[in-house]
């Protein structure tokens, strides 16, 4: 009895566990369908000449002001912060050497064949040289092209990828409040029916209806109807998004100051590269770091081809310098309105025979001038021969006789004049150049010495002293005064001593 009442009690308590495993598995179940997943692993590939700014803009677009410059094959990857995910992505960033020669063979390292679906690619040009916008764009697309070719994807595969592109770029919806609305009543079945496939599609606000549709639908012909494409639009489509940069958009204004371009020339250079972004369905960016223009939109719409994030801005193309063209917003007669406004360029003329390369002002004969060293001997001797010649007048000036200036021989009188000759006498002469000082000398001394003899013998006849100034010379220069002045003076003064005894 006790035993029967122990069973009954016992199956209430099995049906109650099962009842609430089944509640917990039902919870589960919907958290997990409900969860949002990480998505798939993303990449950019940044290709561009050297000194166009691609480094640069990277560091802007990761909130970096000091740019890591690299050599050959960079790698960066920017944190993408989103509030409704725990786990948030990092967005690869390759950024390919400035040389096409080092960066064809590096390429395989950036797109490979599994994840070529999973990257967008950036091509970079400078306002700087835009003579050189086109043809660098087109060089690096080329590379571009033979490198898919070399990959071999399967056909069928490449088809798809194109096809994608195509029909995105033909159902594109300029951003406005109505599209936002729609994308914020159909975000949550967008998300449901992505999420079960691995793949989080794009918000119909920001580029395109095929956005919203589901993957099952994407299969459908029925719904993905591929429209017949206009002359010129997607005519080289690659099946990879493109976006093309146009940086230091700046400096167009010292463009228009130094090379006399006028808004006639910024127009027909705009037309040219919306056809070629029409060929390869690119959207187009005028940006300038340094006057933080469209970074912050270039920044967003990056999320947006990579991730599905919201994007809400319109086309601008306003402002010359800070123009935005998203995929799918121009088209043919858009871009030949820019052809109204050309007066004496044609529309028919060639990009290259607008935009030529300015001529350097240098000779140019220098191109071609060839310097020849020196020999070695002929330098040695051509160096001695100078020093030689520089250093004869210090040896001139050691064997002159010290200078006597005037006021020393007015001042000092006879005694001063007697102090400097043991000096001057113990100092050695050159006898056998009696010409050095001049033919004065000689002729100063024996006029010194005729004064002196008459002084005397008019002292001797007791008459007065009277001065002979008619056989005296002219005062002696300087010159003459420096060489034979101080000689004469000792002469005198040993005569003088010779007077007593005569007398």
């Amino acid at each position: 009895m006790t035993h029967g009442n122990v069973v009954d009690e016992s199956l209430p308590s099995v049906d109650n566990s099962e009842e609430k495993q089944g509640i917990w598995a039902s919870i589960l179940r919907d958290v997990k369908a409900s969860t949002k997943k990480a998505p798939a692993t993303k990449s950019l590939v940044v290709l561009g000449d050297n000194e166009s700014g691609r480094t640069t803009l990277v560091a802007k677009l990761k909130g970096e002001e000091d740019p890591k410059r690299g050599a050959g094959l960079e790698y960066h990857y920017i944190d993408i912060k989103d509030d409704d995910r725990d786990d948030t992505p990092k967005l690869g960033v390759w950024i390919l050497d400035g040389d096409v020669t080092c960066a064809s063979p590096l390429l395989k390292y950036a797109i490979k064949p599994d994840t070529i679906e999973n990257t967008v690619l950036i091509l970079i040009a400078s306002m700087t040289q835009p003579w050189l916008l086109l043809s660098t764009l087109k060089k690096w697309i080329s590379l571009i092209e033979e490198h898919i070719d070399r990959l071999k994807l399967d056909p069928t595969r490449l088809r798809e990828m194109r096809d994608r592109l195509q029909y995105d770029f033909q159902h594109y919806i300029e951003p406005n409040e109505s599209s936002v609305m729609m994308s914020s009543s159909t975000s949550s079945t967008t998300i449901k029916n992505g999420v079960s496939n691995n793949r989080i599609p794009m918000s119909i606000s920001s580029v395109s209806i095929a956005s919203t549709a589901t993957p099952s639908n994407a299969n459908d012909t029925d719904e993905q109807v591929v429209l017949p494409l206009a002359e010129g639009v997607l005519t080289k489509l690659l099946g990879i998004p493109i976006i093309v940069i146009i940086t230091k958009c700046d400096t167009m204004a010292t463009l228009e100051k130094d090379n006399e371009y006028k808004d006639e020339q910024f127009d027909f250079m705009q037309y040219h590269l919306r056809k070629f972004c029409l060929e390869y369905g690119a959207a187009l960016f005028y940006t300038s770091v340094k006057e933080k223009k469209n970074i912050d939109k270039l920044y967003r719409y990056i999320l947006h081809k990579c991730y599905g994030y919201t994007f809400t801005s319109s086309a601008a193309i306003v402002d010359r310098d800070a123009i935005f063209i998203p995929a799918g917003w121009d088209n043919p007669k858009k871009a030949e309105i820019l052809l109204e406004n050309l007066n004496r360029l044609r529309p028919t003329d060639q990009y290259s025979d607008v935009f030529v390369k300015p001529i350097t002002r240098r000779p140019l004969q220098r191109d071609n001038e060839l310097i020849t060293a020196e020999d070695d001997q002929e330098f040695l001797a051509r160096l001695q021969l100078t020093l030689n010649r520089a250093s004869s007048p210090g040896r001139s000036d050691e064997t002159s006789s010290p200078v006597v200036t005037r006021n020393s021989m007015t001042s000092g009188g006879t005694s001063s004049m007697g102090m400097q000759t043991p000096s001057v006498a113990s100092r050695p002469r050159n006898p056998t150049n009696p010409g050095i000082g001049g033919g004065g000398n000689a002729a100063t001394n024996e006029g010194a010495l005729a004064t002196f003899f008459n002084n005397l013998l008019t002292r001797k006849a007791g008459g007065p002293v009277t001065p002979t100034t008619t056989s005296s010379p002219p005062p002696p220069s300087r010159q003459n005064i420096d060489s034979s002045g101080v000689d004469s003076s000792a002469t005198a003064s040993q005569n003088s001593q010779k007077q007593p005894e005569q007398s």
